[in-house]
């Protein structure tokens, strides 16, 4: 998305949009933070960081974050063209995010009035989030215009990744008998790309439609999730990962699999501060154990919890000691 920039400022912003699309997030973010205060990026530049910040934001479910970036599109969104199409794009997100559905409508639309007077312009999805809207709206005819006009777009691209985004938009208000073959298509288009999250986004909506239409395909929506999941909860995307965990409890499943699978995920700072937090070490003990901040452990400590799926230290030990089993 908005991949136009050339000079050589642009190499961390596009390093930032790559992160994005492939659904590292942290990577993403990491990079929007290396990014947005250089001096040398053009408005486009900054266009560009501020809506992958944004977008980064959102997929964790950090409202607050999120309007940080919506702060600095606010400004750029008043610069025409591309510029102010980007910015407009992105506040459309931001509105929707918050269910504001009015602001989202007058964002999107005026980021397609934007890019008219844009020649060859890059993707921008602005079509997908009114259809999305509008649909909601039960408008299905104008939702249905847009996102058919958007596929076309996409695969005139030959971009797969705008492709499977626009049949996951087009599932979302096609007739209820049409939407498992949508989604089965676009993960087909996006198999062999790295795109995690939007793969995992497509797998998590066709688990809820096998679920709901096709309840003898129950083992597959569970591998579905259970893909889908593996990599939610690695990048820590709250929202999608209640998503995932609300349908493994409708399919009678337990939420995050077995104990030894999610251990696994711990990296090795965080596997070696949940054996000391095992032992009875408090924070500022294991800070000094092993030469780091208090506040370095308390974020692992955090971050060992919501991975394992418990709440307080006081069920780590018996968290590690056996596998959670499937209800």
């Amino acid at each position: 998305m908005f991949d136009s920039a050339t000079d050589d400022s642009a190499r961390v912003v596009h390093h930032a949009r790559d992160a994005l699309s492939q659904g590292r997030i942290a990577d993403a973010l990491d990079a929007v933070d290396r990014a947005r205060h250089r001096e040398d990026l053009d408005d486009f530049g900054h266009v560009s960081v501020a809506v992958t910040g944004l977008q980064a934001k959102l997929a964790m479910g950090d409202l607050r974050g999120a309007a940080t970036y919506a702060r600095e599109l606010t400004n750029l969104m008043r610069i025409r063209g591309l510029v102010g199409a980007a910015a407009s794009y992105g506040l459309g997100e931001f509105a929707a995010a918050r269910g504001q559905a009015d602001q989202a409508v007058s964002y999107y639309e005026r980021a397609g009035e934007e890019l008219q007077s844009v020649a060859g312009h890059p993707w921008v999805p602005w079509r997908s989030g009114l259809a999305r809207v509008v649909g909601g709206r039960g408008e299905i005819a104008a939702a249905t215009e847009l996102i058919e006009a958007e596929l076309a777009d996409a695969r005139t691209l030959d971009m797969p990744y705008a492709v499977a985004h626009a049949l996951r938009t087009q599932a979302a208000i096609a007739p209820t008998s049409d939407r498992i073959a949508l989604l089965d298509e676009a993960l087909e288009v996006l198999h062999g790309t790295t795109a995690a999250r939007l793969d995992a986004q497509i797998r998590t909506d066709l688990a809820g439609w096998l679920l709901l239409l096709r309840p003898d395909e129950s083992g597959r929506a569970v591998d579905l999730l259970r893909t889908a999941e593996k990599y939610a909860r690695q990048q820590d995307l709250g929202p999608l990962l209640g998503r995932i965990r609300w349908l493994l409890e409708r399919l009678g499943e337990a939420p995050d699999g077995e104990l030894p699978g999610r251990l696994a995920e711990l990296s090795a700072a965080e596997r070696r501060v949940a054996q000391l937090v095992v032992t009875g070490k408090r924070n500022r003990e294991i800070a000094e154990e092993l030469g780091v901040s208090v506040k370095s452990v308390e974020w692992h400590v955090s971050h060992i919890l919501r991975k394992l799926s418990i709440t307080s230290r006081t069920e780590l030990a018996d968290a590690l000691a056996q596998p959670r089993q499937p209800r």
